[in-house]
């Protein structure tokens, strides 16, 4: 029952959200254990990726909205999925090398572009070379940045963070490491995501948000 509700739901218009109660099990998962969150009153969301996904390109542009006017005091980080297949596992460690080259910001957006777009799928470490190649970026040094103490560590660290969040697919969505949100529609998952954010805090300082 509560799954053909979650399936009717993605139904509602997105004025319709705010008149209804979000669901533990429904909308949400508890992460069993609790992991660390936000230092003092601040509210971490984790969103976990994988480049490929059609349904993380989806869901983007609603994150980078919704990232444009979130409350002060939430901060996002993105975390590459580290599902056990090759080319996975080379879209999360460029992801992580782009950022220790500083260029991450600029060709995040164009990545997810470029595979859903111009169908370049850049499934191998030669087609991704050749991609950021053409985006001026120095492929000797993407190249010693994926061999990196620094990187290899980054993407341990996102292969264990996604086992304790109970991450069984992508995009999913960590709240204070108290909650998981995926599995729905990009603007539902939205509002739930800043429902749950509203919710963290109130647990963590006792008032609402103004």
């Amino acid at each position: 029952m509560k799954k053909l509700f979650a399936l009717l739901f993605l139904l509602l218009p997105l004025s319709a959200f705010a008149a209804i109660e979000f669901e533990e099990d429904v909308h949400y998962m508890p992460i069993i254990p609790e992991q660390p969150g936000g230092e003092g009153d601040r509210v971490e969301v984790v969103e976990f990726f994988w480049y490929a996904c059609g349904h993380c390109y989806a869901f983007e542009p609603h994150l980078q909205a919704w990232k444009e006017n979130k409350p002060d005091y939430v901060d996002i980080t993105l975390v590459p999925a580290m599902f056990n297949r090759p080319n996975v596992i080379m879209h999360a460690k460029t992801f992580y090398a782009l950022k220790l080259l500083g260029v991450e910001e600029d060709l995040h957006g164009k990545i997810f572009h470029a595979i859903h777009e111009e169908n370049n799928r850049l499934a191998t470490q030669d087609a991704m070379e050749a991609f950021l190649a053409e985006q001026g970026v120095d492929v000797e040094e993407y190249r010693k940045a994926m061999d990196s103490f620094a990187v290899q560590t980054q993407a341990r660290r996102a292969e264990v963070l996604a086992e304790r969040f109970g991450v069984r697919g992508v995009p999913a969505t960590g709240v204070d490491g108290k909650y998981l949100v995926g599995g729905l529609e990009s603007s539902l998952m939205i509002e739930v995501i800043k429902h749950l954010v509203e919710k963290s805090r109130t647990e963590k300082t006792g008032d609402t948000a103004e």
